[in-house]
């Protein structure tokens, strides 16, 4: 499916004006239609019913209107930490970072994950074994690293990613070393959930928060 196809832009149409009516007020049609049509192209690659790109292309607009509305609420308040967690697929290690962090920090505290090409789905192996520690991935999904999502965050984390991530050009940001294990199973997933969780918990030290056990 690309943009120039009647369905595509009939889908564009539709999403756009449903996402302005949420907005009320915030946005204009022209900059949300804007939006949503350059989600559809960052999940081109997934031209497939199977895939659900179309219902991907509306959640992913509608977070890059809530991370610009981040932006202008809190640049000039106090605020808790923006954390962005990249890797390739954001349906590993990336979502994994993320659902650890929100176990154990604050509410109120942003927490996004993404990815350099966007898979169609969370691994259901990521999924179970966090499910085994109890850390909910509900309404989570891969979506694509975007310049509200990086514009947004105060400390973008990298994950070892494969692929060039342009978008992070000017950015400051920190790679952590870590291979997702899925070649032993739910084992290596485990070992990788937890390899990461011990960095996370490091990294919520150094923002001040007192660390709770999963």
């Amino acid at each position: 499916m690309t943009v120039q196809t009647p369905d595509a832009l009939a889908i564009v149409e539709r999403v756009a004006d449903r996402l302005v009516g949420k907005y009320v007020g915030q946005f204009e049609l022209a900059q949300v239609r804007d939006i949503v049509i350059d989600s559809l192209r960052r999940y081109r690659h997934l031209d497939h019913p199977s895939q659900h790109a179309r219902a991907l292309t509306a959640q992913l607009a509608d977070d890059r209107l809530d991370a610009l509305l981040w932006i202008e609420r809190t640049r000039e308040l106090p605020r808790p930490p923006s954390v962005l967690f990249l890797c390739s697929g954001n349906a590993g290690r990336s979502q994994l970072a993320a659902a650890v962090l929100r176990a154990i920090t604050p509410a109120g505290t942003r927490i996004v994950s993404a990815g350099d090409r966007p898979a169609a789905r969370i691994l259901p192996a990521v999924i179970e074994t966090l499910d085994e520690v109890g850390v909910p991935l509900f309404g989570e999904y891969p979506k694509p690293a975007t310049p509200e999502f990086i514009a947004a965050a105060d400390h973008i984390i990298v994950l070892n990613c494969n692929d060039s991530l342009d978008e992070l050009e000017g950015h400051a940001f920190r790679t952590w070393s870590i291979a997702l294990d899925s070649t032993s199973g739910k084992a290596g997933i485990r070992h990788t959930r937890d390899l990461i969780a011990a960095h996370v918990r490091e990294l919520a030290r150094e923002f001040g928060i007192e660390v709770r056990p999963l």
